[in-house]
């Protein structure tokens, strides 16, 4: 079970954070392979895996947050002030819909949990938001050269126009929020739904990741401490993992978290997302087909 552990983690901590659907990966592939669920207490600990791994990964942003917003950083700058409760308000406006979705429908989401067919029509749901997005930003990097987007080049389609990071606005957040909200179906990913989004709203492609990975630091410490009272309870058809195999894979998680947040946000400055939403068309394609001969 060790090596399940890790396979587990491994896939948890890249698909949190590439735009191809943690929960659709981590229900499917275990039904793919014949895999009882993990525990939910292995569940919690390999998000907080991922939260470690974003949390490292920003370190200084949110060194430069908590600092300025606390006047702890030394000289005082209003204008950096002002910025860190500017950000802080945003990803708090940002969690707000995930947080009440989460609240008011739980067993809506759990009964989706419990089809692996409805989990293959929601990753499609996630390529749907990707191509969507991708055509917007296409749309307006050829209105900047004059072209239409069958005009452009191989190299033009990458082009990233669209609006700084800084320049996120309150409406931004909270429509990105709602996509965030519907990300908890299992299928539709999340960082996929709010990259999405924000490209949607003018973002560009890298400034909406960014806003993405940040989002996910307090929706990620949110679902943990929401699942923390459930930990006793011992599930029917679960993996009863070790200590050392929920290390190890929280350990897996964390590693290949910051990975992909590393791979992401470079491969989002040349190159767009249409890969992952190919991918996960396949993806939806074969676990579809695989209901009629899995029991």
């Amino acid at each position: 079970m060790f090596f399940q552990a890790i396979v587990l983690g491994l896939l948890q901590g890249l698909t949190e954070f590439l735009p191809v659907s943690s929960s659709g990966h981590l229900q499917g592939v275990p039904y793919l392979l014949g895999w009882p669920s993990g525990s939910l207490t292995f569940d919690v600990m390999v998000h907080a895996g991922t939260l470690i791994a974003v949390l490292v990964y920003f370190r200084g942003d949110l060194a430069f947050l908590l600092t300025r917003a606390t006047g702890l950083g030394g000289d005082y700058v209003p204008a950096e002030r002002q910025q860190a409760w500017k950000v802080i308000g945003l990803l708090a406006l940002g969690s707000i819909p995930a947080a009440l979705a989460g609240l008011l429908f739980e067993d809506v989401f759990e009964a989706a949990f419990g089809s692996i067919r409805a989990v293959s029509a929601f990753l499609l749901v996630t390529a749907a938001l990707l191509w969507f997005g991708e055509h917007l930003r296409m749309r307006r990097a050829a209105a900047e050269l004059g072209k239409t987007v069958g005009d452009l080049q191989s190299h033009e389609r990458h082009r990233d126009p669209g609006r700084r990071e800084d320049t996120t606005t309150m409406k931004d957040a909270a429509l990105i929020g709602v996509a965030q909200a519907l990300a908890i179906f299992p299928g539709i990913s999340r960082s996929g739904a709010t990259i999405a989004a924000g490209m949607t709203l003018g973002l560009s492609r890298a400034a909406a990741a960014r806003f993405s990975f940040l989002l996910s630091i307090p929706v990620i410490i949110g679902a943990t401490v929401f699942k923390l009272p459930d930990l006793g309870t011992v599930e029917p058809g679960t993996l009863p993992f070790t200590p050392l195999q929920i290390a190890g894979g929280v350990l897996t998680a964390a590693i290949s978290g910051y990975l992909a947040i590393t791979f992401l946000l470079k491969l989002v400055q040349r190159q767009n997302l249409l890969g992952f939403a190919r991918y996960v068309v396949a993806f939806s394609i074969v676990l579809f087909a695989a209901t009629f001969w899995i029991g």
